[in-house]
Order: C-alpha cells, then structure tokens, then sequence
C-alpha cells in the first residue's frame, strides 16, 4: 500500500470520534467512488484496495483502541450493529464497482479474524483478563498483524534485508535516492543506517496512533544497531544517538523506538548510558537467566525511558541445547528442547517481576519479551496475567500457524509446568545449564555464550549483505 492510502485508513480508523463515524465514512466512500472513476486501472486498483483495508479495518482489533474504547468514551462507543452497517456499506461499494475480487479478499480476511486466537489474545489483555501483548517479529507486514492486534515489531539486519529482497518495488527507489542525497563519499555504515531508518519510519508511522493513544507505553518499533559493535560500548551509543536524532526529527517528536542492544558487557554498558538519557532499549542476543538480571538491574538502576524491553531468544537457546541433549543420549531430546526457555521464562519472571511480598524484586523499568519461537507452544507458554505485561513477537508463518485451530488461551500459560524428568534431562546440557543458573555466567563470559556467538555471527552476515546491497549492488 502506498503511503496516502495508509494516511488515509489512519486517520478513518483511529482519529475518528465515534458519533462520526457514520458521516465520515460516507464522506469516504462518495470520494472513493468519484476518484475511481477518474483513474486509470492501476488506480482503481488501489482505490478497491483502500476501500477493502477500511472494511477489515471495521472488524479488526484497530477499531478497538478508540471507537469500540469505553475508558474514552464511555457509552458513546461504536457498537458491533454500527460497525456492520459501515462494513456492509464498504462491500457494497466495492461490488458496485465491480471489484469481486476485493471482495472476496475481505470476506476471507474477516472471517479469518473472527477466528483469531492473536485477536482473542489482544481483546482478552484489553479486557484486563490477561496481560500479554504481542507483535510482528518481522520488517514488513505489520499493517496485518496489527489487524490481529500486534502493538510492537521488531528489526534487526536480517529482518530488514528481507524486507528489500521481498518488496523490491518499494525499496530499491528508495536506496537509490538516499545514495544520490548522500553522495560517493558516504561510508557504507551510514548509508546501511539511512536505508534501516526508513524501514523503521514506514513501521513507526503505523504504530504511532496506538504510542499516543496509550500514552506511550505501547507502539514501540525496536531498531537493531551495528551487530558487529557488540564490544564496542562508545560506538553503539554514538550510532544510537544519531539514529534517534534522524527520527526524532522525522516523526516530528519522540520516537516511538526501542534500541536493540547485544546482551554483552558492552551492551550493559551501553544501556545504562542510554536509558539514563530517556531511550528505550530492548536487549537481544539475550538467553540467559544472568543476562536477564544484569540488564534488568542496570535499567532499573538508571533509565528515564518510558519502556524497555528484555527479550528472550527462544529457539536460538532451545537448538542448540537440544543437540547437546542429543549428544547426551536423550532420547525424547527433540520435544524436551522445546521446555528450555519455558523453565528460564518461569524464574526470570518470578525473580525479576514478582513484587518483593511474592520473592521477586519488583522490577517495573523493563519488560519481558520472548522472541525467535519455533512453535505454537512458544506462544501458549507465554501468556500470563501477571504483575506487569508480557510480550511476544511472532514470526508470520507461526502466528499463521498459531491461528490455524481454535486454541484455549491460558492466562497462566506461563506456569505450565514441565513434564516429569524433564528439568533432569535439561540439566544435561551445560548450555542450559548457564542459562538457567542466576550465577551460571559472569557478564565477561556472555559474549563467548554458544548461542550469542552463533546469533552475532548470523546478524554480521546478515549486515554484510546487507551493507553490500546498500552501497555496492
């Protein structure tokens, strides 16, 4: 979608009072319609497109973060009837244009929504029955998921790098303009940063009206910084500020942006400095009970920033510990694996969220955030209804799968308790075994962690690609 027609579904959908919605709408579809039959027919594709995004707009979670919100206004909300008129107005516009196709797509679509367990999730933690959020763990898309109700997304150098390889159309002219405004001159990393801020404005864009509707506590795009500063403390505070300037100075405002920062020393380092001077951070390259407590004391210590983020890498802990209960001899290594991060999640959680009068430090600065997961089950066991939110970013093809049955949601999915001898099995690994000890690494020792260094290693290649394409290509 082009960047007026998101503007436009914008505005319709959450900068509208709800006692207008009926004239509003009205007053988009006579124009619609005018323009439609003014354009050429790569316009009235995109006219039929926006018509379609706003009726699954009217079914999907964006309608409740303020027409269908009660704590803004009260009784006047929408109510379902409403949104169905509207809806049904939408369709019959597009049929009357003859776009059957669109029409088919927003039926599917629609019907897809009502059976979401993503939606279900967001609508439960709405509700005040759950506390778990989520978000896309990719650079594109988001618009969908956040029909689904996802409230953050995240990127990092492989995530971005597909995001060109996948909508070439979009980004190349956009490469090749920042390579004129730049110039010949302009170093490879810099120019590598231009490129990454677009992509994190396009997202940042989306996510705004929900940032300023919930006073910015969500909303939030995380940006991954040069993984090959992991040890450098000094470079990826330089690098983070002059980010944060190019889009502070874009939006207009404070960036709703989070930092991604390596759990290394360095990266320790970097967080207090930086969150002590009001920027969100999110930590990746992050497993280990120990990383969780060194981050999570350091934010706590210092930060000024309204959130920060401590992410746990799910599947890039659990493979590698599998292949070493492989090696062990453990024969069910394949389904024991998939517990690794569950029984972590469990004492982080506990140790670093619950309130002191539950044997928790109470810790409020920063927020638990699970990422990388492999399966359905990634996402059932982290849902939670505790002290303060937990957060997840799904992969799309596993939230596809997440929502391809009806599922029960477990508001305390994330004491699910492991299956007899697992803990045991578990404990063969010595790479879960760091993981899962409070005092299983010293923060000297995190960037030599098997999985960190596979992980940087996979993010530096994933940047030199990138820097390529951006520079050379």
């Amino acid at each position: 979608m082009t960047n007026e027609q998101t503007s436009i579904l914008q505005d319709l959908i959450f900068y509208t009072v709800p006692g207008d919605l009926a004239g509003r709408l009205d007053d988009f579809r006579a124009e619609m319609k005018k323009a439609y039959a003014a354009a050429d027919a790569a316009g009235k594709a995109d006219i039929a497109e926006t018509i379609a995004e706003s009726a699954i707009d009217l079914k999907s979670v964006l309608a409740d973060w303020s027409l269908r919100c009660e704590d803004k206004y009260g009784d006047a909300i929408v109510t379902d009837a409403q949104l169905d008129e509207q809806y049904q107005a939408n369709l019959a516009l597009l049929k009357d244009l003859g776009a059957a196709d669109e029409v088919a797509r927003v039926e599917s679509e629609v019907a897809h929504l009502a059976q979401s367990n993503l939606v279900k999730m967001t609508r439960m933690t709405m509700a005040g029955e759950l506390n778990t959020w989520w978000g896309n763990d990719y650079a594109t898309g988001l618009r969908k998921a956040m029909q689904k109700g996802a409230i953050l997304v995240t990127t990092n150098p492989v995530l971005v790098d597909i995001a060109r390889k996948e909508e070439p159309e979009i980004w190349t002219p956009v490469r090749d303009a920042l390579r004129e405004e730049y110039g010949q001159s302009c170093d490879p990393v810099t120019l590598a940063y231009a490129m990454t801020i677009q992509v994190v404005l396009t997202n940042a864009r989306l996510l705004r009206p929900i940032w300023e509707i919930t006073d910015g506590d969500l909303g939030y795009v995380s940006l991954q910084l040069n993984p090959k500063e992991a040890e450098n403390a000094d470079k990826m505070v330089d690098e983070a500020m002059w980010v944060y300037e190019q889009i502070e100075e874009a939006l207009g405002g404070t960036p709703n942006i989070v930092f991604k920062l390596p759990g290394t020393k360095a990266g320790i380092a970097a967080a207090e400095r930086m969150t002590a001077k009001g920027m969100g951070i999110n930590v990746t390259v992050n497993f280990a009970l120990p990383q969780q407590i060194a981050f999570a004391g350091a934010i706590e210590a210092n930060s000024t920033a309204k959130v920060s983020f401590r992410t746990q890498m799910d599947g890039r802990l659990d493979d590698p510990v599998g292949e070493q209960l492989e090696e062990a001899g453990v024969e069910d290594w394949e389904e024991v694996k998939k517990w690794a991060t569950t029984a972590i999640r469990q004492r982080e959680y506990r140790l670093l969220n619950h309130p002191p009068t539950e044997g928790g430090l109470g810790f409020h600065k920063s927020f638990p955030l699970a990422a990388s997961g492999r399966g359905a089950w990634n996402i059932e066991r982290g849902t939670s209804n505790g002290p303060v939110p937990n957060f997840l970013t799904i992969f799309p093809d596993k939230a596809e799968d997440y929502d391809s049955v009806p599922r029960e949601i477990d508001p305390n999915g994330i004491w699910t308790e492991l299956p007899d001898g697992y803990l045991e099995k578990l404990m063969k690994s010595s790479i879960f075994r760091q993981a899962y000890e409070p005092d299983g690494m010293t923060p000297e020792e995190f960037i030599d962690f098997v999985p960190v260094t596979r992980t940087l290693k996979g993010f530096s290649e994933s940047y030199d690609e990138f820097l390529h394409w951006v520079y050379e290509a």
